[in-house]
């Protein structure tokens, strides 16, 4: 009979009986028949533990394998300036099934086996698999993927409500002479919107449409989103509830 550890779905023939692992994020997929039962055959490690069978997200979570932060790639992307701002990126080898809203609506998951992510710096929780770095994240902390797996500006698609846009480079001023910006020194806080999001899913089974679009001019908060530069070009992942207002040129 399986039952449910602090850790994840456990049978008692997995594993060491060891306790403590990553509540309601992952389980331990073996199956029946041949080929269920070669999958079950198949020995791994969970942070030491032994575990028979490949381990899975469940729910909302999804399984990423870390890959090393480049300080640039051929296509120019370097990611932040500062270590605490770094997002993390890596590709996913593990989708759950999906959660559901308090009134009972699924929410189905839109990332995919295989999507190259790039997620926030903080929560979700790191494990080792198999001696490598892996990180149970949610759905919600993935910021966007890349078209094709490829690393460049024209491949970003945000998630959800994520808008990526292009920083402008200095202090712009309306036709009427407002500065948007900010001072001289700090960060610019307008720029130029390159990607949006599908939009978030409301509990109706809507999407929620976004008022921006690529080519909007935007104004957004100094300390909000996850910086990313490609080349010599500074660009923020952003939900759109953090945009104060939006104009075209």
């Amino acid at each position: 009979m399986e039952g449910k550890t602090a850790g994840f779905v456990w049978s008692p023939a997995i594993g060491s009986g060891k306790k403590g692992l990553l509540s309601g994020v992952c389980r331990s997929r073996h199956g029946s028949g041949p080929v269920g039962a070669q999958r079950w055959a198949m020995q791994h490690t969970l942070d030491g533990v032994k575990v028979n069978g490949e381990v899975e997200a469940v729910r909302n979570y999804i399984f990423v394998r870390i890959a090393d932060v480049p300080d640039t790639t051929e296509s120019g992307l370097f990611i932040a300036r500062k270590d605490e701002e770094r997002p993390n990126y890596g590709y996913v080898v593990s989708v759950g099934s999906g959660s559901f809203f308090p009134t009972g609506g699924k929410i189905p998951m839109r990332i995919k086996e295989n999507d190259v992510v790039l997620y926030g710096k903080y929560g979700g929780q790191n494990v080792d698999y198999d001696g490598v770095k892996h990180c149970f994240i949610s759905q919600d902390d993935v910021l966007c993927t890349f078209r094709d797996g490829t690393y460049a500006a024209e491949n970003v698609l945000p998630t959800s409500d994520y808008v990526c846009v292009k920083k402008d480079k200095k202090a712009e001023q309306t036709s009427s002479g407002i500065l948007l910006a900010g001072t001289a020194g700090e960060q610019p806080t307008t720029g130029t919107v390159t990607a949006v999001g599908p939009g978030r899913l409301m509990e109706n089974g809507e999407i929620e449409p976004l008022l921006v679009q690529p080519g909007d001019k935007v104004l957004f908060g100094k300390y909000g989103g996850s910086e990313m530069k490609f080349g010599e070009d500074q660009y923020l992942m952003t939900r759109v509830s953090e945009i104060y207002a939006y104009w075209k040129e």
